[in-house]
């Protein structure tokens, strides 16, 4: 049986040390026909791991409720990983955060609650929760147990596929899974969490047969026993990396998460901050001081359906369909700069991966990396195979070449001109036929044993040595690589842009290529004319070639429409009497949209409020727009004003839950209260009172950033109130700049954590209820975390409602068993559902459903939809839900970034019609909408 152990310089494999160069690839977020695809361009960029999420309610959407088929089939994307030559690292969580919809956990622990009547507390020694979390966590060790590097191999391994990494995945074992990760981002420090949660997470993977390491990704926060401490982030990660040394002696540093790119939100500007050349200095900096990284992502993908999230960086801060992420390999394949910048560190770490993995875990002092500075920066490290040189130069530096003092006293010239980052090799066996002594000039790979290949910048001299015998080289110009022999090893020498053209064939180095085929034949690449083959013996051949033209996209037209006046006005029979107020997901809608009728016990008038609900609520009186109160681009998020009598019908949107911070599992959707008109509270100035600061986890077990019985002395700002009715009141926290925690009467309440709730918290005090809040005098508090800004004005930042009139009835049930209260669950239509008919030439801003049929013969080229002309809604394709799109606003105010959305080929039909349906909110007709062949990506402007 194979072993997997590691030391504090790299992982080993039955003794064979092994270098990770690691990628994440969601298989929920491409589809499993593209799998193939995406792992290909993983390996032919350098890696020799990937790295995926296991999302929890990606499987199991009900307790006990599994589903790991087709589009959800774990074991099938980790035995394509293992094809590939892969690794893999599995991240299970049960939390996983990426932006995902609650951070991956399911939306039925909103329904599950104690025998007592407590919510559940996730993330945390909930009996309950663990309890769920342990049949998850046994049931994705059931798919994959076989398939981890200890594992006896089952079966002879698939044919290795011709240009497989040589250090990767080689069927020399059960399967590929070379370590587990045990949660993720837990950023907070609490002994008692770490027994009663943390530890049994890592202890459940255990003992339903995880053999290989097990990591944590919580940057040192609070450790779990038995795991490797591991790393996320983007910036200054040498430094990082060394104090993980300083403080893990024992184990390999691993940056498990290199953020190359950054998440997309809806109303927000693209985010494209990270472009090839800091990406190329930030990969260089990591393996600089002998650490291994995963890029997240090396592909984003898509959010397809309703699986994207919410995050905090606002309180409407929700992800677009697009998980582009800006990452080296685009959302629907495409390979471009970065992708290049990723190829040309990645197959060096790669191919060099033994010199990296014996490098001394001793640092060495250099200057300290600095992306801004007007500096150089140089990183040495040394081992038994050799030694690694990293020279970074800062954004605004212009060094077109640095001499560096080698030990045998030789200075050696380095070009730098257009380079962010070099890394030169010192003393390194080549295969066993020869010693590389220095090199001026970047290695990237070293094919067969017999083919060196090194790169530079055009033009520039370089000088390298093998075995005693220097050779003083001119980078070349243009497009044609130079060979130069040295004895049994030739050694081709290239330039940037033949370097990022060079993919590594059957037949040898490939340089003028988009990649290689499944076939393993180099594709043309635009731009390049000729094609030069180097063979591994250096003998280099060169041929002519052609791309082929982008096809005519297909045309859209014979538009339908299926209207929805039915819901709209209350009398389709599939509305079913709830009981009053009640959230999504306790009735079951767990994502998407939801239809409700209510019947008011008054005529709305003045201004109104939802306390409890979300995330946007389309209000219709008589069948026409009454309000849009809620988050993001048209909506009104605080009170507002409404004018209906009688009934409402209220279409609820559900635009992802939070993925991080202190309010993850906290934002229901749908309606979770009554409707009331309000007023203004005058809360008057505080009291300041000195005092210990407040104790997040008198409130929760978990409170992200925070250190329990961290309690110094800070302030409380106190508010006396003493209501004048018995009615709830709405209280409301918006961007205090301090953590605090809310104590009513002096019972905790809530924690407001600034940086990680959004900067927002409304809460409703209810004297109904069994809480602390009571008709009669009333002592609300906030207990900061630490002292207040003197710029500070918490009057400003907290405001109170006195409600009035509750609108909505809930009385005592009809015989019927009406309570005035009634949903419809929002479905996609049947194809052939009677009210489907010719779109008219105008169409009422209501909500309806379009579709249309089109044909497409050639899938070569990405195809995507640009939705012009539409408002918000969702896409469906041959029955596949493509996710949300969002162009405008009502008012026809654009809200963006995304321009296209991504039709996976896949799921698009060559030799039957193709089917588009569309679920537009304000039922703006499709006329405008076109469909585009596109290699880019989601972008215009890109």
């Amino acid at each position: 049986m194979p072993h997997v152990t590691f030391d504090s310089q790299s992982f080993s494999i039955d003794a064979k040390r092994t270098w990770l160069v690691s990628g994440a690839v969601h298989y929920a977020r491409t589809p499993r026909g593209l799998w193939a695809d995406r792992l290909r361009a993983a390996r032919q960029a350098g890696l020799n791991c990937i790295e995926t999420y296991v999302f929890w309610n990606y499987h199991e959407t009900e307790p006990g409720q599994f589903d790991f088929t087709g589009e959800r089939d774990l074991k099938a994307f980790i035995e394509e990983v293992g094809r590939q030559g892969m690794w893999c690292i599995l991240r299970p969580g049960p939390y996983v955060c990426s932006e995902w919809d609650f951070g991956g956990l399911p939306a039925y622990l909103h329904r599950a609650a104690h025998k007592a009547g407590q919510p559940l507390r996730i993330r945390q020694q909930d009996p309950a929760f663990l309890e769920a979390m342990n049949r998850y966590l046994r049931a994705v060790m059931g798919q994959v147990v076989d398939l981890q590097a200890t594992a006896p191999r089952q079966t002879e391994p698939a044919p290795r596929l011709p240009d497989a990494p040589a250090n990767g995945y080689a069927g020399q074992s059960g399967g590929p899974i070379l370590m587990v990760q045990a949660e993720n981002e837990w950023l907070s420090h609490h002994p008692d969490q770490q027994t009663g949660y943390l530890n049994r997470i890592a202890r459940a993977l255990r003992q339903h047969g995880c053999k290989v390491p097990i990591n944590n990704c919580n940057n040192l926060w609070q450790p779990i026993e038995g795991t490797i401490d591991t790393w996320n982030g983007s910036r200054d990660l040498p430094a990082m990396m060394r104090q993980v040394a300083t403080l893990q002696p024992d184990a390999p540093r691993l940056v498990t998460e290199y953020w190359d790119g950054w998440f997309d939100a809806w109303g927000s500007d693209h985010r494209d901050s990270v472009d090839a050349d800091l990406h190329s200095y930030r990969m260089a900096g990591i393996t600089g001081v002998g650490a291994q990284m995963n890029l997240y992502m090396f592909h984003g993908g898509t959010n397809f359906g309703f699986f994207g999230g919410r995050t905090v960086e606002s309180e409407s801060c929700y992800m677009t369909t697009s998980y582009d992420y800006d990452a080296p390999l685009n959302e629907a394949g495409g390979r471009g700069n970065k992708y290049q910048a990723t190829k040309r560190h990645c197959m060096f770490a790669n191919q060099f991966g033994y010199v990296l993995a014996h490098l001394d875990r001793q640092q060495h002092v250099g200057v300290a990396p600095g992306e801004e500075s007007h500096a150089l920066s140089v990183l040495h490290q040394h081992g038994g195979q050799g030694g690694l040189i990293t020279v970074l130069k800062a954004k605004n530096d212009r060094t077109a070449q640095t001499d560096l003092l080698l030990p045998n006293g030789l200075t050696l010239p380095v070009p730098l001109k257009g380079l962010r980052a070099a890394w030169l090799l010192l003393d390194t066996p080549l295969a066993g036929n020869a010693t590389l002594d220095f090199t001026s000039l970047s290695p990237w790979a070293m094919v067969d044993g017999r083919l060196l290949v090194l790169f530079g910048p055009a033009g520039s001299s370089g000088v390298f040595s093998i075995d005693g015998q220097h050779f003083v080289v001119e980078v070349p110009k243009g497009k044609r690589p130079t060979v130069v022999e040295a004895g049994e090893i030739s050694v081709a020498i290239l330039n940037t842009d033949q370097v990022d053209a060079a993919y590594i064939a059957p037949v040898g180095l490939v340089v003028g290529a988009d990649g290689i085929d499944e076939d393993g034949h180099p594709i043309p690449l635009p731009g390049w004319a000729t094609q030069t083959t180097i063979a591994f013996d250096g003998t280099t051949t060169r041929k002519r070639t052609t791309t082929s033209p982008a096809p005519d996209a297909p045309k859209l037209a014979g538009w339908e429409t299926l209207p929805l006046n039915d819901y709209l006005d209350g009398t389709v029979e599939t509305y079913r009497h709830i009981s009053g107020p009640t959230t999504h997901e306790q009735l079951g809608q767990d994502f998407g949209y939801g239809w409700y009728r209510l019947k008011f016990a008054a005529p709305a008038t003045g201004k109104t409020m939802l306390p409890v609900g979300g995330d946007r609520v389309h209000l219709y009186d008589d069948g026409k727009l009454a309000a849009l109160h809620g988050n993001g681009p048209g909506a009104e998020p605080g009170p507002f004003t409404l004018k209906a009598k009688g009934q409402l019908v209220a279409l609820t949107d559900n635009l992802g839950r939070f993925n991080f911070g202190q309010r993850l599992g906290k934002d229901v959707k749908g309606i979770g209260s009554h409707l009331y008109t309000v007023k203004p509270i005058k809360l008057g100035k505080p009291d300041i009172v000195k005092q210990p600061a407040g104790d997040p986890f008198a409130v929760e077990g978990y409170a992200s950033h925070r250190r329990s019985a961290d309690t110094p002395m800070a302030e409380a700002l106190v508010w006396s109130y003493k209501p004048t009715s018995r009615r709830p009141v709405v209280l409301e926290i918006d961007g205090l700049p301090n953590d605090a925690v809310l104590t009513v009467n002096d019972a905790p309440t809530h924690y407001y954590a600034a940086r990680h709730s959004a900067f927002f918290l409304r809460v409703l005090l209810d004297p109904a209820d069994d809480g602390p809040f009571t008709g009669g005098a009333n002592e609300i508090k906030l207990a900061l975390t630490r002292p207040l800004d003197d710029e500070a004005e918490p009057t400003k930042q907290v405001r109170a409602y006195q409600t009035e009139t509750r609108l909505t009835n809930a009385g005592k049930p009809t015989k019927s068993g009406d309570t005035g209260w009634a949903f419809a669950h929002w479905v996609e239509p049947a194809a052939d559902d009677a009210g489907w008919k010719k779109l008219p030439k105008s169409t009422p801003s209501q909500p309806a459903w379009f579709r249309c049929v089109f044909s497409v013969d050639d899938t070569r080229v990405p195809l995507w939809l640009e939705p012009t002309g539409l408002t918000k809604g969702q896409l469906y394709l041959n029955g596949h839900n493509l996710g949300r799109y969002w162009q405008q606003t009502r008012e026809s105010s654009p809200v963006g970034p995304q321009d296209r959305y991504y039709l996976p080929e896949p799921w698009l039909n060559t030799d039957a019609p193709n089917t588009l349906t569309l679920f537009d909110e304000h039922g703006r007709a499709p006329r405008k909408c076109q469909l585009v062949y596109n290699a880019n990506g989601p972008y215009r402007e890109v």
